[in-house]
């Protein structure tokens, strides 16, 4: 198998599109409502661990454009609304996840984490999962013209 950027994109893209939406909230709900320690802890780490994954995702996004830009297909109009909603779900993961770096380092040494910064995790999360349900719907747009709507829909003029 040739592992080239796009199908490293593609691959990894639904790692934090799964975490945000239902995993790491779901996890996070689970402690918090069972005044549970250890779920809430294993809520914040997977907030850690979609931050840190979403890194990869993005730096592989422009490699992956550069090699599909030339197709007969590709539109560039979808591809910078693409790139700006994932800017968007990059920032607000990283700052998610930095809130949960916060919320775990503050519960260290057994301290118990409270409600307020795994609650802001949580919101931090929702958030994100908004954006990362933006990006992938205009970036599967690109490939697949028959999901294509509205201003967007208008395909790159090829010479």
């Amino acid at each position: 198998m040739n592992l080239n950027p796009a199908h490293l994109h593609l691959i990894l893209n639904h790692i934090p599109i799964l975490g945000t939406m239902i995993f790491s909230p779901l996890v996070l709900i689970w402690g918090l409502l069972r005044h549970s320690r250890d779920i809430t802890q294993t809520g914040l780490l997977l907030a850690v661990i979609l931050a840190l994954t979403a890194i990869p995702i993005y730096l592989s996004g422009e490699p992956a454009e550069e090699q599909i830009e030339n197709q007969p297909w590709f539109s560039e109009t979808l591809a910078e609304a693409h790139e700006e909603r994932a800017e968007g779900g990059l920032v607000a993961v990283l700052i998610t996840g930095a809130g949960a770096v916060v919320a775990l380092w503050r519960g260290r040494k057994g301290k118990p984490f409270g409600i307020v910064l795994p609650g802001a995790v949580l919101a931090g999360l929702v958030i994100t999962a908004g954006f990362f349900a933006a990006a992938p719907a205009v970036g599967g747009e690109i490939r697949h013209s028959e999901i294509r709507s509205g201003v967007l829909a208008a395909p790159a003029a090829k010479p």
